[in-house]
């Protein structure tokens, strides 16, 4: 058996000496949290209890798996966005702080007094669709997504965070909301080019592949789609809100301006680096 100090201090030094995280001391303690049940302060505190086997060997095998570029979410099975615990599997992709951004941006364009319908497209985990619910208690929601898998971990989040129900529909993009119009479409898009998806780490790869490329040269089929059929599905005065990688921001302006899409804005994530545009539909 092996002391708690010793199991972080082992599982520390594995993960450093592998190269695949910034935050070793981190990934260590939230995988020996997950094991033995314990806070990160008890870790400290109780350093000298022993493991049993069967936590010795649990954590031993997530730390195994943490050093061949497994993501802690998937390991954690849980990542924190926007003050919530969203459950994540490997059918969906992980949350990140940059995508609050186009929560935050959603918020200051909406009148949280007013019922509004809100439509996340390509939904995965649903954070966007779900905090947009939770902070939005008038408003109707509505998810949809490609991968029934990735609904599935939509649901669940849906009825662990929100008091209200949720629509969850499966299709591609626009196709299960024939006649349907909403006041606002949310979206972060797959919009990576082959290129940019070869540059990411192998723990970026081991995300559905499906979630995070855009298609064409440039990344960006999938929005070029959304951009062409949002019309369609939008009230007037309705807005259509996109996450997308900087590089492709002054691209995205043009495709909203050129469909017709008026008061065009953009806003930084905390890289200070372009990542949401939005435009207003007025015709």
């Amino acid at each position: 058996m092996i002391a708690v100090g010793d199991a972080l201090s082992k599982g520390t030094k594995a993960i450093q000496a592998h190269g695949v995280s910034r935050t070793p001391l981190l990934d260590a303690s939230l995988l020996l949290c997950a094991t033995t049940g314990m806070t990160r302060e008890q870790l400290y505190a109780k350093s000298e209890q022993l493991l049993s086997d069967e936590a010795e060997a649990v954590y031993v095998t997530l730390i195994t798996k943490r050093c061949a570029s497994q993501p802690i979410a998937y390991l954690l099975g849980n990542r924190e966005f926007y003050g919530r615990t969203f459950t994540v599997t490997p059918d969906v992709l992980i949350p990140r702080p940059d995508t609050e951004v186009l929560v935050e941006t959603t918020l200051e364009l909406v009148d949280g007094s007013c019922g509004s319908t809100i439509l996340d497209l390509c939904t995965g985990s649903g954070c966007i669709g779900i905090t947009l619910a939770a902070e939005l208690p008038h408003s109707t929601v509505t998810l949809v997504d490609l991968s029934e898998a990735a609904l599935e971990v939509a649901r669940i989040n849906a009825q662990n965070l929100v008091k209200r129900p949720i629509e969850l529909l499966h299709g591609d993009l626009y196709s299960p909301l024939e006649g349907r119009s909403f006041d606002l479409i949310a979206t972060n898009p797959p919009y990576l080019t082959e290129s940019w998806y070869d540059e990411t780490e192998a723990q970026v790869k081991a995300e559905p592949k499906m979630a995070l490329l855009g298609g064409d040269s440039d990344g960006l089929s999938i929005i070029r789609k959304i951009v062409e059929k949002a019309p369609d599905h939008l009230y007037k005065g309705g807005i259509l809100l996109i996450e997308c990688d900087h590089r492709q921001q002054e691209d995205v302006v043009e495709l909203l301006f050129g469909r017709g899409f008026t008061h065009i804005g953009s806003k930084r994530d905390l890289a200070q680096l372009h990542r949401v545009v939005w435009g207003v539909w007025n015709v």
